[in-house]
């Protein structure tokens, strides 16, 4: 009788359950939908608008979307590999550039070994190759080491105007708060009397 009834064992959560089969249907049809809930979860970038806080990051296929659309700042995305020389003597060039201009310029860097199906989607055949944006939208490229120099005046040129946003720029720090002083009572309820300390 339990054999009949009970045919199938499903793990929910690292629990063993028994299922019936007149549940079977829906227990399928309830792990069908949470599997495409994660599926579509997974297609969604996992960022929108403001990346993150960090000038330099690096980023993936899911990221790209997000990072290239962040708000009122200068956007560079740089295509390189490890063994590329030119990569190797633009990447800190790039890289001072965004930390001469904080909250304004921000670098995301893409190792084509690693993501080659963003290079490749990206139309990227020759490295390193550089992407610049505002607000999504391309507005520079080029393709390898011009020189320190014309990089950044490039940089500098397309970054004026930008003012950093509340949402990028650093927190102040408040000043601190004096310390809670302990509530000083003077006063006794009605009927009560101070206690005199004895002399010595």
């Amino acid at each position: 009788m339990l054999m009949r009834l009970y045919r199938s064992v499903w793990v929910l959560a690292g629990v063993p359950i028994l299922i019936s089969l007149a549940g079977c249907e829906r227990l399928k049809a309830v792990a069908g939908a949470l599997e495409k809930k994660e599926t579509a979860k997974a297609d969604v970038p996992t960022v929108q608008g403001n990346f993150s806080r960090n000038q330099i990051s690096d980023i993936t296929s899911a990221d790209f979307p997000g990072f290239i659309s962040r708000k009122d700042a200068l956007v560079i995305v740089d295509f390189h590999a490890d063994w590329c020389g030119p990569c190797r003597m633009l990447g800190p060039v790039l890289e001072k550039a965004a930390e001469a201009h904080p909250a304004v310029v921000y670098l995301g860097k893409v190792n084509v070994d690693q993501a080659p199906d963003l290079a490749a989607a990206q139309g990227v055949s020759g490295i390193p190759d550089v992407r610049i944006f505002k607000n999504g939208r391309e507005v520079d490229r080029f393709v390898g080491f011009p020189g320190e120099k014309q990089v950044l005046q490039k940089i500098a040129e397309l970054s004026k105007g930008i003012t950093p946003t509340a949402a990028t720029t650093p927190v102040a720090k408040t000043p601190a708060e004096p310390p809670i002083q302990p509530f000083q009572k003077d006063w006794m309820p009605p009927g009560m009397r101070r206690q005199q300390s004895a002399a010595p």
